[in-house]
């Protein structure tokens, strides 16, 4: 860009390729959690989680209790399936 810092583009673009190499390690589960506001939403999270073959979850109401909650109902359920395996 003209002022010499990354365009938005290409930070995406840096983004989902990070995205995409977590992807390949098995043993990791991953969880985006989408916090922006409805009316400013670009909807890069749902694309990580995407690329990063991983939950996609947005909060409305973002505090420490909202996230934690999402974090323990995501382990929970990691869990409940590797019992079942």
């Amino acid at each position: 860009s003209k002022d010499g810092m990354p365009s938005r583009k290409f930070l995406k673009d840096e983004a989902l390729a990070c995205a995409k190499k977590l992807a390949a390690v098995k043993e990791l589960d991953f969880v985006v959690i989408d916090t922006e506001d409805v009316f400013t939403r670009t909807g890069i999270a749902r694309d990580i989680a995407t690329a990063a073959l991983g939950k996609y979850v947005h909060l409305d109401k973002t505090d420490s209790m909202s996230v934690a909650h999402v974090a323990r109902q995501n382990i929970r359920n990691e869990m409940e399936k590797a019992k079942s395996v």
